[in-house]
């Protein structure tokens, strides 16, 4: 079956934090390691941790980082820490996903019952009991990565999918080692969906229904800020030219992306206020995802 290290990557949320941990810890077949990714927390986190758990325990591993480079920096190098273990599967969550009862052993069993899969995930659920569409996704063009949620009546039994966040996502030292690290110059937004489109090309993902995690997040499609369009505008050109060229359909589908995001500050009334960041924002992302000009941008920060 094999040894798994979990990688929780955290910054200012101790509270959700230590919810997080107790979380992993309390599960009967809990990961083998644990590892805490703090990505130069203000907020006390280490100190209310370090109180919390014993972090003598070689089980618990605190990595205290000396900037904030974002989620995806810290997704990197926490898969970096745990290779340096015996693990054999490598779980990616943020301090915000509380593992349900029985979680890791479900996905122990389907590790047994599957003996070639790579990727296995649990079902993603907000706190209103739903499941967050955004964290299981199948591809509807492979020409653009356009993709769809898995619908809502899927998830009563197991199924296959093609794009995962790294919410809840359980991926083998193999996989890893063949594929590499997660693109740590995203900063944020879409590190996950590319780092997908990469392992897909070991065999689509595993989703167990019986293992369950909750989301508690405050992010909905609605109330955005301009500083992370800016991401998600540079993010989501920079993987479609790296995984399907600079073709003519590429920049059509990236004009359009553009396009609509445009569009949609005029839809929306809540987004009229924020019209000059948020176009200014969509245009440099457009330009710096087509340049490749990565990393976190000094004019596009929290």
């Amino acid at each position: 079956m094999g040894k798994i290290a979990a990688v929780i990557v955290t910054y200012n949320r101790k509270d959700l934090l230590i919810e997080a941990l107790q979380s992993v810890l309390s599960q009967d077949a809990s990961p083998e390691y644990v590892f805490v990714i703090d990505n130069a927390s203000t907020d006390g986190t280490r100190e209310a941790v370090m109180l919390k758990f014993d972090f003598d325990n070689q089980k618990l591993i605190y990595c205290q980082r000396p900037e904030n480079l974002g989620g995806s920096a810290g997704f990197s190098y926490g898969i970096q820490q745990a290779l340096k273990t015996d693990c054999d599967w490598i779980s990616i969550s943020d301090d915000d996903a509380i593992f349900q009862p029985g979680y890791f052993s479900a996905l122990r069993t389907a590790i047994t019952e599957h003996a070639t899969q790579q990727v296995f995930s649990g079902s993603v659920l907000l706190p209103n009991g739903k499941h967050d569409e955004m964290h299981r996704e199948v591809l509807v063009n492979s020409e653009t990565l356009t993709v769809k949620p898995i619908a809502e009546a899927d998830y009563a039994t197991d199924f296959y999918y093609d794009v995962f966040s790294f919410v809840g996502i359980l991926l083998s030292r193999k996989l890893v080692t063949s594929i590499g690290l997660p693109e740590q110059d995203y900063f944020i937004r879409f590190d996950d969906f590319e780092y997908a489109i990469r392992a897909l090309k070991d065999g689509r993902f595993l989703n167990i229904h019986g293992a369950k995690v909750l989301h508690k997040t405050t992010y909905t499609r609605s109330a955005i800020a301009p500083w992370k369009e800016y991401y998600v505008m540079r993010n989501r050109i920079a993987v479609l030219f790296k995984h399907r060229g600079e073709s003519k359909t590429t920049r059509r589908y990236c004009r359009r992306f553009l396009a609509r995001k445009l569009v949609a500050i005029l839809l929306f009334k809540n987004r009229w206020g924020q019209a000059r960041a948020l176009s200014r924002a969509y245009l440099a992302g457009y330009r710096d995802g087509q340049d490749e000009h990565l990393g976190r941008n000094p004019q596009f920060l929290p």
